[in-house]
């Protein structure tokens, strides 16, 4: 079965949206045309840290996902090794996106999420954000019955940089996979997390901007949240999908 990086909303309704024009199979719950959410659980509080995990980069084999042959050969020509074990893990670290409607900067937290700022800035300096395109835009919390908004721009996925993929935006990713960073940090408005599949250990190069708090991403496996935008938060805000983001570059780096 397709695997594209996904949001599952853990709300009562158990809402459900995908990344991608990627079908979902239903489950057998009275809400017939969701696809089965993440589990969960009926905490409402933001997660505590948790002891530093065992866990790290694991190499992701994009033919064993069900993806036609043309996209399997997209993705293998893109895909990088994980981040050396010799490259220092970034304790900071300030990069400027620059994309079609502006730019602006982000302040990655390699102190709480290390895996993901160190995966970050290495395929940053690999060039490989660089043209791509932000392919989703949503409001979470449409058709919730909430008065408030949850909207979210997602992008990161190399297949972006072919419209001849454009099925398929969404379940691209560099070829290997990042596991889940529970932290301190959470879903407020202007954050940047990792985007994934319902296998909470499956995050990789996508990624998505939160232009609203939407605390219940924090919820039960939740997303990794790794950095906040800094300056420019009047660009996000203007970012929708379609846009394209030009390049990626580190202004700075402070190692442990």
């Amino acid at each position: 079965m397709l695997k594209a990086k996904l949001l599952v909303l853990l709300l009562p309704a158990c809402i459900f949206v995908s990344g991608c024009n990627a079908k979902t199979e239903p489950v057998s719950d009275t809400s017939t045309n969701a696809a089965a959410p993440a589990p969960e659980n009926t905490a409402t509080d933001a997660p505590a840290p948790s002891p530093k995990s065992t866990k790290t980069y694991t190499v992701s084999d994009p033919a064993s996902e069900g993806l036609p042959p043309n996209v399997v050969a997209a993705l293998k020509k893109v895909a990088l090794p994980p981040p050396p074990a010799s490259m220092p893990t970034p304790k900071e670290a300030t990069l400027l996106f620059t994309s079609s409607k502006g730019s602006f900067k982000v302040q990655l937290n390699g102190e709480e999420a290390p895996l993901q700022v160190k995966s970050f800035v290495y395929l940053t300096q690999k060039g490989f954000y660089n043209g791509t395109i932000f392919h989703r835009f949503a409001d979470l919390l449409e058709g919730s019955g909430m008065s408030e908004k949850g909207r979210i721009i997602q992008g990161g996925d190399p297949l972006t940089k072919d419209a001849s993929l454009k099925q398929f935006w969404g379940a691209g990713g560099p070829g290997y996979e990042v596991p889940r960073e529970h932290n301190s940090l959470t879903h407020k408005a202007f954050v940047i997390a990792a985007a994934r599949s319902s296998d909470p250990d499956s995050a990789g190069s996508q990624f998505y901007f939160t232009d609203d708090p939407v605390s219940f991403l924090d919820e039960g496996d939740g997303y990794t949240v790794f950095g906040k935008v800094v300056s420019g938060k009047d660009v996000v805000s203007k970012l929708r999908a379609g846009d394209k983001l030009d390049k990626v570059e580190v202004l700075s780096i402070k190692t442990k």
